[in-house]
């Protein structure tokens, strides 16, 4: 038996992480005058980013993109820039794919206390990180722009496969430290406290520039930072899966540290330990907690090159900043960090008041130029809107009243015209002779013109009684063709991407900006092949969703009335039922309040937590995680869907009627979304669900005027039926050409039996797998919706690929075409660029690969829609039928139609859906007629 070393005298008590820590200035890395380096611990900051604001105050764009990590983690970027000014500065991320940690693990046994047996057995080890779960969608979708935020500052991206980015700091910060940099580790994970010495701090931004010296580290955590290593082995971390030693604790590990100077000395030392629970957890784990050493410490000779010149702070890319912060739509940033663009600079804009002079101004645009157009709706009002503000909206080009319905406007007081560079001019509509003039000018079927958002202009124009013939170009549409990436494609955004210029929202600058663009633009559609779906697609749509918002849908206050009160009264109750099973009065809405009770007092068990922080989660999936365990989750989620629905359509629809006429006017946005499908806003009629009993109720309060009924015509499948076009699946394609039932044949394939023996659980499970290549889901994914290991989920992919061997080859073809060209298409050639399609981490590849199947698909079925809205609409025009189109849900289309009209229009409507394009398998479309959009036959 080896002789044992006299143990440290016990301290005292070990320092509360809660008492108010003793104020000392930090000891500073020595100034060498070689420059300090900053290394930012890159996904620590983006998980906690993602916490502290995702899932308690969601930021997005308006189009749904998620934004609330990016503008976390931009802003932490921010602060240290002006904070500090680093002379070097490089962002470390992890890769995907095991690490020299799950190799370590892989054969490691635990120790557990059987009470049934009363002694510790073995168990297995789950793996080293193996309670992580996949990254959250909507943080994955946000990891592009983070790093392009990077790139935008110019700030390095270092990675090393195999190992983590707390390794390649480490490696980075002692060979920096070596040749005497002054390092700053910016983190504000407690692991990296073990790196700090004379030459190495920890910085934490986000805690008041918190600069952690070796006073402060002992000032946290009770030891210095050469014994943070023995403190985290005994802790143990359950968000990493590694197990310490079970029992101790926070405060215990940190007594003991102190008692016996090392791990080390105290596992040799154990049986000096009083506290029996102590004692027996060293003796019984002692490999687990040398294991969890060693899991702990950070490798700090990674084969990484050090690089200083690499890390050479850098100025950031304004314009390239002005893009990406325009487009998820931080104004703060745009404008107080990097200013709005530079000013338009010398122009000659005048303001026309006679017709001899107007008339020599449009004589003398070149027969080349197109006359740019921008109109002043900022003046158009009524007594039942509030006015929009002017400055917003004038800078729109021909400008879009987005709180106002279009039929409450009296139209513009002013127009602008311009037809070269810098040059514009400004007419009043008041005066009748230039009035005159300007209808004419507009109404020339051989004047090409330009206009930045059409269906804005129209609205605008509307009500003054003219329209714009030979519109050849409008740049909103341009642009979102060329890149459907964007958040937004307003004029001001416009000008600030495209030309670096600020807009002050004159109507002459709006023109002369359209003028500068409608040429250029033009040129690129043409370029990349665009033309043909502008021409056939995008431009004649515009006059059909105009007349849509035009037309409004009627809904019934009193039905909503009457369901604000129930629903009032159902929300009360299921509040009362809450706090009865919780035994807690608390706000249900406070997701503070709402994780005290649940994980404190109910002592729910806590959700897996992603990366290394602290906060707890209340966000659906974790509610929905936790139902099956007690009742209190499942009755929070109902009482959330039941106030949300109220709040969001139930309270909020009446409003938004026009008085006058009961019709709620959504506005329907072609530049919208990534895949070319139409959204709606204001308010958006496409997220009702439909799925619910609810849902169902609020659709009943859409109904058709008197004397006429709803249509709602819907493409059966389409997606799917796409899927076996492209993929020419013999197996798929002859499901759809027998006009059987789709998911019933796949079931029967995929279970290997008859399809009239097909049960409705395999049915349900075919149909799911069905969906899941359309989506690209991983096993991972698949599992959970089938209530499946991974394993079986993966299995059931093999089987389905293995059957559909067209499908596979479709989706490796598309992969294929997406990796070489860095972006994809749709049938009529619109593009979905794909920046991340070759990227190295596996979360931005995997998000971009599923994308990357799913685009084609999804982007043709929105074509083939907008294709037959076009069709349609010119139909019940020629035929001067009173039918009028209303709304485009995704793959459904809603009409009110006169009851004598409706056998010529259902027949007409799924007609030109089912004809609107051959394809190698039918399309169908089902039809439904009713008093109300809930109740259709």
């Amino acid at each position: 038996m080896p002789a044992r070393t006299k143990s440290p005298k016990p301290a005292e008590s070990a320092p509360s992480e809660n008492k108010a820590p003793v104020a000392h200035p930090p000891k500073l890395p020595p100034d060498t005058g070689k420059g300090r380096i900053f290394l930012i611990d890159s996904m620590s900051f983006i998980f906690r980013a993602y916490h502290a604001m995702a899932r308690q105050r969601p930021m997005s764009t308006k189009t749904g993109i998620p934004t609330s990590a990016t503008y976390v983690f931009v802003n932490m970027l921010n602060k240290l820039r002006n904070d500090f000014a680093p002379e070097y500065i490089c962002a470390v991320f992890d890769l995907s794919g095991p690490t020299f940690r799950d190799q370590q693990a892989a054969a490691m046994k635990l120790k557990k206390f059987d009470k049934d047996a009363g002694a510790y057995v073995d168990v297995a080890y789950q793996g080293y990180k193996a309670n992580r779960s996949a990254m959250p969608e909507d943080l994955a979708q946000q990891i592009p722009y983070i790093r392009r935020a990077l790139d935008i500052y110019r700030i390095p991206i270092l990675a090393m496969e195999g190992f983590e980015a707390d390794d390649v700091i480490g490696t980075l910060a002692r060979e920096a430290a070596e040749r005497k940099y002054p390092v700053y580790v910016v983190s504000s994970d407690k692991d990296m406290l073990q790196l700090v010495n004379d030459q190495v701090c920890v910085l934490n931004p986000p805690k008041d520039n918190l600069i952690c010296d070796a006073a402060k580290v002992e000032e946290i955590l009770g030891v210095p930072p050469e014994r943070v290593i023995d403190v985290m082995a005994l802790r143990g971390d359950s968000i990493d899966n590694i197990p310490g030693a079970p029992g101790i604790g926070d405060k215990g590990s940190v007594e003991l540290i102190q008692r016996f100077g090392s791990l080390q000395n105290l596992l040799d030392h154990s049986d000096e330990v009083e506290r029996k629970t102590y004692r027996e957890s060293l003796q019984h784990n002692r490999e687990a907690i040398l294991l969890s050493r060693d899991l702990v410490t950070i490798d700090q000779n990674v084969p990484i090159e050090f690089e200083p010149e690499r890390m050479k702070a850098q100025p950031p890319d304004v314009a390239g900043a002005r893009q990406l912060f325009t487009e998820l739509e931080f104004n703060t940033l745009v404008q107080e960090f990097l200013g709005e663009g530079d000013e338009v600079g010398e122009t000659d804009y005048r303001e026309i008041k006679s017709t001899t002079e107007l008339e020599k101004f449009l004589k003398a645009r070149p027969v080349e130029a197109a006359l740019a157009i921008a109109v002043d709706a900022s003046l158009s009002e009524t007594t039942e809107a509030e006015e929009p503000d002017t400055e917003e909206d004038s800078t729109q080009g021909s400008l879009a009243l987005d709180t106002l319905p279009p039929a409450t406007q009296i139209g513009p007081e002013s127009i602008a015209f311009a037809y070269r560079k810098a040059s514009a001019a400004i007419i009043s509509l008041r005066d009748d002779k230039l009035r005159d003039i300007v209808r004419k000018t507009l109404a020339d079927p051989k004047l090409t013109k330009a206009v930045h958002d059409l269906k804005s202009a129209m609205h605008a124009l509307q009500p003054a009684g003219m329209s714009i013939e030979c519109l050849e170009h409008d740049t909103m549409l341009y642009a979102y063709l060329l890149d459907p990436t964007y958040t937004t494609y307003t004029l001001k955004d416009l000008a600030l991407r495209r030309l670096s210029l600020k807009l002050s929202g004159s109507l002459a600058e709006a023109a002369d900006m359209v003028s500068r663009l409608a040429a250029d633009l033009s040129k690129e559609v043409d370029a990349r092949n665009l033309r043909k779906t502008y021409e056939q697609i995008d431009h004649p749509l515009v006059p059909v969703l105009a007349r849509m918002e035009d037309a409004g849908i009627k809904i019934d206050c009193d039905v909503l009335a009457a369901m604000s009160e129930r629903l009032e009264r159902e929300c009360h109750a299921k509040a009362r039922e809450i706090y009865a099973k919780s035994g807690h009065n608390f706000n249900i809405n406070s997701p503070k309040q709402l994780g005290d009770v649940l994980f404190n007092k109910l002592n729910l068990p806590r959700p897996v937590k992603y990366g290394k922080g602290k906060t707890i989660s209340t966000a659906v999936d974790v509610l929905e995680g936790l139902a099956s365990e007690h009742e209190v989750p499942r009755l929070v989620l109902d009482y959330r869907q039941l106030s949300k629905l109220k709040s969001t359509y139930v309270d909020a629809l009446p409003a938004l009627c026009r008085a006058d006429s009961g019709r709620l006017h959504t506005q329907l946005n072609q530049a919208a979304t990534s895949t070319g499908r139409i959204s709606s806003t204001n308010p958006n009629l496409q997220n009702i669900p439909v799925r619910t009993e609810i849902g169902r109720e609020i659709r009943a309060a859409f109904i058709a005027e008197k004397g006429n009924v709803l249509l709602s015509v819907d493409y059966s499948q389409i997606e799917l039926r796409l899927m076996a076009h492209f993929s020419e699946d013999p197996l798929l394609t002859k499901a759809f050409l027998s006009g059987g039932d789709v998911h019933k044949a796949t079931a029967a394939e995929l279970f290997g039996v008859p399809v009239d023996e097909v049960t409705s659980e395999q049915r349900a499970a075919a149909k799911t797998v069905n969906f899941a290549t359309i989506y690209g889901q991983r096993e991972f994914s698949l599992g959970q919706q089938l209530g499946i290991s991974t394993a079986e989920a993966k299995q059931f992919i093999a089987a389905y690929f293995e059957k559909y061997s067209g499908v596979r080859r479709f989706i490796d073809r598309t992969l294929e075409e997406a990796r070489r060209d860095g972006l994809v298409r749709t049938l009529f050639g619109r593009v979905r660029p794909l920046p991340d399609i070759n990227s190295k981490n596996f979360n931005l590849r995997g998000f971009a690969e599923r994308t990357a199947v799913n685009t084609p698909l999804q982007g043709t079925a929105a074509d083939l829609i907008k294709l037959a809205m076009i069709r349609i609409d010119r139909d019940l025009t020629d035929r001067k039928l009173r039918t009028r189109m209303l709304l485009q849900v995704h793959d459904e289309l809603v009409f009110e139609v006169p009851n004598e009209e409706i056998e010529e229009v259902r027949a007409l409507v799924q007609d030109r859906m089912e004809k609107v394009w051959e394809l190698r398998v039918p399309l169908v479309a089902e039809a439904g007629v009713g008093s109300n959009w809930r109740d259709l036959d």
